[in-house]
């Protein structure tokens, strides 16, 4: 486990809700549309911005608690839901859904937020809980020049592994048959979400990203392994593994642990003294 450097910290008081104005917007992404929404805090200047993935099965309902840490560190922070995730506002049916799909429609978000007269394309930083930090930890390998740091929550590094032995959270399939279709959860998928996933080899594609890296993972966490957090946290050239006492999605507990240490990570990396 990666020990935070021992120096002290002064963390800002929480900025009132008045002071955050929230932007939705919409961009076509694959055919679909994408709909999300942004905190924008109300500061002259361009802004740092955040984009946040969510993870399988869910939307940004759950991510927007993310989002407010950083909009309360002065980030512009951008919530969406992935297309034919089989959740949330966007559009897409989800037997098209795959974490390539994710990753391109993350991409597409990307290119969207660079644009925004109120941003600054050069501090960009992208998280991503579960699912959603699998699909970052890729995006950001693809396009390190245009991504800052990078921040995992929960990250599900397992999902190649469990495509490649046929048991994906609670669906279980001959891995040499994949089926058509199946259910994980409530999200009817096709053949494609598996057959995508088996085919990565995670800790080779994402590790080659050499700026700076945050993994925050809970010790009870049931559904992903932090062995696989681990294993990644000494395959990144600059990353800083934070266990807390937390479950998957820090549902019951860990939240407050993992904004800590977000917030330490954001005044402690990038060249903008955030």
């Amino acid at each position: 486990m990666f020990d935070l450097p021992k120096i002290k910290i002064t963390v800002r008081s929480h900025i009132p809700s008045a002071s955050v104005e929230k932007i939705p917007f919409e961009i076509d992404s694959q055919g679909c549309k994408l709909r999300g929404f942004i905190l924008r805090p109300q500061r002259a200047g361009r802004l740092p911005a955040v984009i946040v993935s969510h993870g399988f099965g869910s939307c940004t309902r759950d991510t927007k608690k993310y989002a407010r840490v950083f909009a309360d560190e002065d980030f512009a922070a951008v919530c969406f839901d992935f297309c034919m995730s089989g959740s949330g506002k966007s559009s897409g049916s989800s037997l098209g859904m795959s974490v390539l799909t994710e990753k391109t429609d993350l991409l597409n978000v990307l290119d969207y937020v660079k644009r925004l007269d109120f941003v600054d394309p050069d501090h960009i930083t992208l998280a991503g809980c579960s699912q959603g930090g699998l699909v970052s930890a890729l995006a950001a390998a693809e396009r390190e020049a245009e991504v800052e740091r990078l921040v995992l929550y929960n990250p599900a590094l397992c999902i190649p592994d469990d495509a490649r032995r046929g048991q994906m959270i609670n669906a279980k399939f001959d891995p040499d048959h994949v089926p058509e279709q199946f259910r994980a959860l409530f999200v009817r998928l096709g053949a494609k979400y598996a057959l995508d996933a088996r085919e990565l080899d995670p800790f080779r594609e994402i590790c080659g990203f050499s700026k700076p890296v945050l993994i925050v993972h809970g010790t009870k966490d049931k559904l992903v392994d932090i062995r696989y957090s681990r294993r990644a946290c000494e395959g990144y050239p600059d990353c800083r593994l934070v266990e807390v006492k937390g479950d998957h999605g820090f549902i019951f507990s860990g939240f407050a642990a993992g904004k800590k240490a977000t917030i330490e990570f954001l005044h402690t990396s990038g060249g903008d003294g955030q």
